[in-house]
């Protein structure tokens, strides 16, 4: 599951995407493709007496489903993990020499096409999967996770940041993340400590923008502003991490929280109900994909990997584990009742409506109208300081 204890502060992202262009990821690319050539003669996939070793960069908890049965005895493989903390670490991983070695990866949906674009990732063929069609129809479908005809991500799990609060501590149900800047709650509010959810979340509430991944300079600057205003007259504390910020509304010291699903059932598990508004500006969802890396080792081999982490039994383990949503059809039915509830599985249409898709990332170059992604990070960097 995603890393609970550290969360991004957006200091590492500016070092990671300075140079981040087309222009840029291709150049690592090219090294990658010329050592590919080099060792072309070498095997794709696991010759039946020759163990192959997968290698997995993303998060911790993704790579549950391979270790179910015996899939991989079956496939003569071992899977060898690297967990990250954020999704910038994989972009680190593959332009300093992964590419070549490193085979899947967890990209979230915003960052699929690019990454696709930029030569960091392979095209999957879907029709080699024989559980996709057991994926919902909304995620077969899912926007984002083709570029140029070709498909670069295969959805796996989702959630969202909603509005989380205890009932006891509230006048009445929110219904704006305004509702943070009452008077009554001041203290009694904390954000995440996120740079991409505070800044999308926050945008449509600032500026009334639909699409707050693709902000003017005055947008921009008019989130920011809310932000440091919610800071410095408002917020509580901005928690380190998902678990601490479940224990502020455990101890009674947050009235609401920007938080993640799970916390309902790990504040339930404590004696305390809190419940999830829907704030009129709605939050936003993250939709977690598997990958594989450009010029991987075992590519045949990494397709049947991505094939079990969507079957039935993988999926059906990984939520009822961490209280996660799935997208296999058959698991979402499965799954426990609790967790089926969180995300409204009979209902998708209507929680990605109050959870909104945002399928495009800032830019990475200037279009001479929206501010690109690292001028977003100089602009939380602004927050942080303030």
């Amino acid at each position: 599951m995603r890393n609970l204890t550290k969360m991004n502060d957006g200091n590492d992202l500016s070092a990671v995407l300075e140079n981040l262009s087309r222009r840029n990821l291709l150049k690592g690319a090219g090294a990658a493709a010329l050592l590919a050539a080099i060792g072309a003669g070498l095997p794709g996939k696991a010759l039946a007496d020759t163990l192959a070793h997968v290698s997995f960069v993303g998060w911790e908890g993704y790579d549950a489903g391979f270790h179910i049965g015996d899939f991989l005895k079956k496939n003569n493989a071992t899977i060898d993990t690297t967990y990250i903390n954020t999704t910038e670490d994989i972009i680190t991983k593959l332009r300093s020499g992964g590419m070549g070695t490193v085979d899947l990866t967890n990209f979230s949906q915003m960052y699929v096409a690019l990454m696709g674009q930029s030569g960091l990732l392979a095209p999957i063929e879907a029709d080699k999967l024989k559980n996709f069609s057991q994926l919902m129809p909304f995620f077969q479908t899912l926007e984002g996770m083709e570029a140029d005809g070709k498909r670069y991500g295969v959805p796996f799990t989702f959630s969202s940041c909603p509005l989380i609060y205890n009932p006891k501590m509230v006048s009445s149900p929110p219904t704006s993340w305004k509702d943070f800047l009452k008077p009554e709650y001041k203290g009694k509010v904390a954000l995440f400590s996120d740079v991409m959810t505070n800044v999308v979340v926050w945008a449509p509430v600032a500026t009334g923008t639909k699409t707050p991944t693709l902000l003017t300079p005055g947008e921009l600057k008019e989130t920011i502003d809310l932000l440091i205003k919610l800071k410095k007259e408002h917020v509580r504390a901005m928690p380190a991490s998902l678990g601490d910020g479940a224990d502020l509304l455990i101890r009674g010291e947050a009235a609401m929280i920007m938080g993640w699903e799970p916390m309902v059932l790990w504040c339930k598990a404590k004696d305390v109900t809190v419940e999830i508004a829907k704030p009129v500006e709605g939050t936003w969802a993250f939709i977690d994909t598997f990958n594989i890396a450009n010029n991987a080792p075992n590519h045949d081999l990494d397709l049947a990997f991505i094939d079990q982490a969507i079957s039935l039994d993988a999926q059906l383990k990984f939520g009822n584990d961490n209280l996660l949503g799935v997208v296999n059809t058959e698991a979402a039915k499965k799954l426990n009742p609790e967790v089926q509830q969180l995300y409204n599985f009979a209902n998708l249409d209507e929680y990605f409506a109050q959870a909104h898709i945002y399928p495009r990332m800032f830019p990475a170059e200037s279009d001479g109208v929206h501010v690109t992604y690292e001028e977003m990070l100089d602009g939380y960097e602004r927050f942080l300081k303030a």
